[in-house]
């Protein structure tokens, strides 16, 4: 499957599809949306380096862990494997999260945000952290006037 084409998102396989309904659905006005007017199937929308950002959350208890991104093979992998695969941009390869540090996500639900170019993947994280700092999350920083400063509760 090329790049520009477009995939429903469902955890039993990709199929093509048109973007006629989701271009109704993205160009009514919300105020004039109900929610009977959502469409029942939505697919994801790359990027144009065919990719879609990420979110792992805890499962037990909401906290963002952190963002990365996925290409197509990364999405269906995860669907697949129940375990968390993403696009590292760096290397222009798969990595399955955990692979060296031990810290694995397992995939306990999937989904897609109301625009389609969000995936929001609920783990179980297991392992110190999701970050490669070691740190449980990624999002650790804080705005302190006109800087991000490491959080209190990060500092040793």
């Amino acid at each position: 499957m090329r790049q520009s084409e477009r995939c429903w998102l469902s955890q039993a396989s990709f199929a093509p599809a048109s973007d006629q309904a989701t271009a109704t659905w993205h160009n009514q006005s919300m105020s004039t949306l109900r929610y009977s007017d959502t469409p029942i199937t939505m697919q994801p929308k790359w990027n144009a380096d065919g990719l879609i950002p990420a979110i792992a959350q805890d499962i037990a208890t909401g906290e963002v862990l952190m963002m990365a991104w996925m290409n197509e093979e990364a999405l269906r992998l995860t669907l697949a494997e129940k375990r968390t695969v993403y696009w590292s941009r760096s290397r222009q390869s798969l990595w399955r999260k955990g692979e060296t540090s031990g810290n694995v996500q397992h995939l306990v639900a999937a989904r897609l945000d109301c625009d389609g170019d969000t995936v929001l993947l609920q783990v179980n994280q297991i392992g110190g952290g999701a970050c490669h700092t070691g740190r449980r999350s990624c999002f650790f920083y804080e705005p302190d006037r006109q800087d991000w400063v490491l959080g209190e509760s990060e500092r040793e």
